[in-house]
């Protein structure tokens, strides 16, 4: 039972991260700040598979996923501040591949925009707790305290809390 609740908090931990990324408000705000929708969460999921899918056949290739890892986790210069070291890095993509099969339900390789949404959107619906569609800010302070307590969340620093890739 340690590793299905090992993948659920490593799920949770990546949503706390990437959550904020989904509160940018969009045209005329439907949530008060700092909430998110999961048609929100939807939405991003889709940009972000339309982003990878480079050759654009409605697939995510491994080495798409690969090339879109390599670019978010080079935003920041390699020794700048906020930057992960190539040994943080490098566990990070790992993890990230080791993501990307676990999602790949059916072997094949590659990611359909379903299989690539899933995960998104079960992390979202763990989290919103009362089933409402939305996710609150207390809603997400709850998630990352459970996720901090857990160990799955290294502590904040200047840009926030991360997932634990590693000791």
């Amino acid at each position: 039972m340690l590793l299905p609740n090992l993948a659920r908090l490593a799920t949770l931990a990546g949503l706390m991260i990437a959550l904020p990324l989904h509160a940018a408000p969009a045209k005329k705000a439907a949530t008060p700040k700092g909430n998110v929708t999961r048609a929100q969460v939807m939405a991003q999921a889709r940009q972000v598979f339309d982003r990878a899918d480079t050759n654009k056949d409605n697939f995510m290739s491994l080495a798409e996923f690969g090339k879109r890892m390599t670019m978010v986790l080079n935003r920041n210069p390699p020794g700048t501040p906020g930057a992960p070291s190539k040994e943080q890095a490098q566990k990070m993509l790992n993890a990230a591949v080791a993501a990307f099969h676990a999602v790949d339900t059916n072997g094949d390789g590659k990611l359909s925009r379903e299989e690539a949404s899933r995960r998104p959107l079960a992390a979202f619906d763990m989290i919103d707790t009362n089933h409402d569609g939305v996710v609150t800010l207390a809603e997400k302070l709850a998630a990352h305290k459970a996720a901090a307590a857990a160990g799955a969340l290294e502590p904040a620093g200047p840009a926030g809390a991360r997932p634990v890739t590693g000791r």
